[in-house]
């Protein structure tokens, strides 16, 4: 995945798309990050996930919101000009299996210049998660950054 960094707020538009590529959730991710960080037992324990709500074996949330950002982040689109987050609306709409593969898209839903601070705007994105194999989103973020202009 290549994608030219986004060198000021200015260059962006409303409904502005950008695609990431993918990002595989295998079982040794899902497992490892249950552990340490939600250990709930659909997360780590595949016994009891499968006689558990989902019938087996399921990514915690915020494990899916760190591997879609964090893909996002990577691919450097926007090491110019971040200044950080202000704040994330997340909805988890299905869950992810080990072994799903995430499609990583972004859209520009609204641009503000800053009134305080000329040298900056604010931009919200909404970045989603939709598994390759039937299309269905599991990831939907709206999030508010700080971008340098």
């Amino acid at each position: 995945m290549s994608l030219a960094p986004i060198a000021s707020f200015d260059e962006l538009s409303v409904g502005q798309r950008f695609e990431f590529g993918t990002v595989e959730m295998t079982r040794a991710d899902i497992l490892d990050f249950g552990r340490r960080f939600d250990p709930q037992p659909f997360h780590v324990d595949e016994a009891a996930a499968a006689e558990g709500p989902f019938g087996g074996l399921i990514a915690s949330g915020l494990h899916t919101l760190s591997a879609v950002f964090g893909h996002m982040i990577e691919s450097g689109i926007m090491a110019k000009v971040s200044l950080g987050g202000a704040g994330m609306e997340i909805a988890w709409p299905a869950p992810v299996r080990p072994g799903d593969v995430l499609r990583v898209s972004a859209v520009v839903e609204a641009l503000a210049p800053s009134r305080s601070k000329p040298d900056r705007g604010i931009a919200k994105l909404r970045f989603t998660g939709e598994r390759v194999s039937d299309g269905v989103k599991v990831l939907d973020v709206l999030t508010t950054v700080f971008l340098r202009r």
